[in-house]
Formats: structure tokens, C-alpha cells, sequence
């Protein structure tokens, strides 16, 4: 059985961050994690569509790698612990596997009703609502995923305008709408295998983290403070890595 894990690190023209900057540095701990568990590791790296925030492009991946038979998608701000287990072993491949996103309700909450004149027919549980920096599926999703970014690729000048009024992320809330209104379960795992927010969980600073989750989501912090954090971060435990 073929596995993938890959992330995206797209810099565009117009954009005011760096992903390569974070990444430098998170793919070693994916590069260590792919090696122990024999699994292929894939970056995109190159703008795959016009006017798109590279937050989409992980919806190309059957594009771009379409011979496999498990897929897990990871935000390039997320590391993973040097000793977590295999995430193929511990689900199965029926389902579209991700974390519950509890973090911020007032944020869920606004982004869900300021969204929901897009799906009118659609309702999605806030109890229910994922994060989509962590996506586990396989190839039987490909249907739906090829599904979901044709959706964006035909009403892109929509999406976009929405984006710009609400303010409220890129592709998250209308992925949660969409599997929603396609009858697509998402199965909702431990947030072991996406901490983040760890700022405002109160689980950063004093490096409760390290022992909380595998996988290690340093989102809600300004970038400058975000890739210093992490490097930091890897300059105390890197060398776990190398056993």
C-alpha cells in the first residue's frame, strides 16, 4: 500500500509571508517521520492555479500524485513529534479523518453564518466544524476532492469575495460546508493529531505541547514570532531526530 503525507510551501507574488521560512524547518521532523514509517513525502511547491492563495492547492493532489492509496494533508506550521506513531495504522481509509476546530467559537460561529448565504441549504454543526491543516483520506476521496476544486475553480470570483468581506480564513469553512452538502462523513479524531492554537490553550510557552500531541500546530502567532518559535523549538529538540 502505497501512503503519502505532503504540505504545501508556495510563495506567490503577492503574498506577505514566507512559508519556505517555517518550512526549512518542520520538514525535517516530516522528513525523519516519513523515514521511519516508509512513507512518500511530497511538497508543492509552484502556483497551480491564477489569483488562488496556495491554501488550496492541496485540493490538486490527485493531479498531481494520483497513484497512491492514503493521502494526509499538513499545514507547513505543523511538526510532528519524533516519536509519533503511524497515523495509516491507527485509522482506516473509508473516511475523511480530521480535528475538531474548538478554538476560537466566536471565529467558527461568524465564519459559519457569514458563509452560510453560499450553501443556503446547508447546515453545519459548529460542534462539528474541522480544522483542515490536517486532512487524512485516501484514494476512494478522490471523487470528492476533484469535486470540491472544480467547486472553487468555477465560482473562484465568489470565494474571493466572500474571503475579502469575512475575513474569516480561506478554504476551511467552505470545505466544511461542502462535504456537508455532498453527504461526505468526516470522521473527527483526537486533536493529538492536530494541537493548535496552542497559544490560546495556554500549552506553548511552558512546552506542555511536547508531551500533549504528535503533531504540533504553530498557528495564531504573528510570523515573525511563529518562525523564531519554531526554530527554537528545533534547536532544543532536534537532535531526537536523529536516532
Amino acid at each position: 500500500m502505497k501512503k503519502l503525507i505532503y504540505t504545501t510551501a508556495v510563495n506567490t507574488m503577492d503574498r506577505a509571508i514566507d512559508d519556505v521560512d517555517i518550512f526549512n524547518t518542520t520538514k525535517l521532523s516530516w522528513e525523519h517521520y516519513c523515514k521511519r514509517h516508509n512513507i512518500d513525502f511530497y511538497v508543492i511547491d509552484e502556483e497551480l492555479h491564477p489569483n488562488t492563495s496556495p491554501h488550496w492547492f492541496r485540493y490538486w493532489i490527485f493531479d498531481l500524485k494520483p497513484d497512491y492509496d492514503r493521502y494526509m494533508y499538513i499545514d507547513t506550521d505543523i511538526m510532528v513529534k519524533w516519536d509519533a506513531p503511524n497515523i495509516f495504522d491507527k485509522f482506516g481509509s473509508e473516511d475523511i479523518h480530521a480535528v475538531r476546530d474548538n478554538s476560537g467559537l466566536s471565529w467558527i460561529w461568524e465564519g459559519l453564518n457569514g458563509y452560510q448565504t453560499m450553501f443556503p441549504d446547508v447546515h453545519v454543526e459548529w460542534d462539528k466544524y474541522f480544522n483542515s491543516g490536517m486532512l487524512l483520506f485516501s484514494d476512494k476521496h478522490q471523487e470528492v476532492i476533484n469535486h470540491f476544486k472544480e467547486f472553487y475553480i468555477s465560482n473562484q470570483p465568489i470565494i474571493q469575495d466572500y474571503r475579502d468581506r469575512l475575513r474569516k480564513g480561506f478554504d476551511q469553512t467552505v470545505f466544511n460546508y461542502f462535504l456537508t452538502w455532498y453527504g461526505q462523513e468526516t470522521k473527527l479524531i483526537s486533536e493529538k493529531w492536530n494541537l493548535f492554537h496552542m497559544i490560546r490553550r495556554e500549552v506553548l510557552y511552558n512546552g506542555y505541547f511536547l508531551d500533549m500531541a504528535y503533531f504540533w500546530h504553530f498557528n495564531g502567532l504573528d510570523r515573525n514570532t511563529q518562525v523564531k518559535f519554531i526554530q527554537d523549538v528545533w534547536s532544543k529538540i532536534g537532535s531526537n531526530y536523529e536516532r
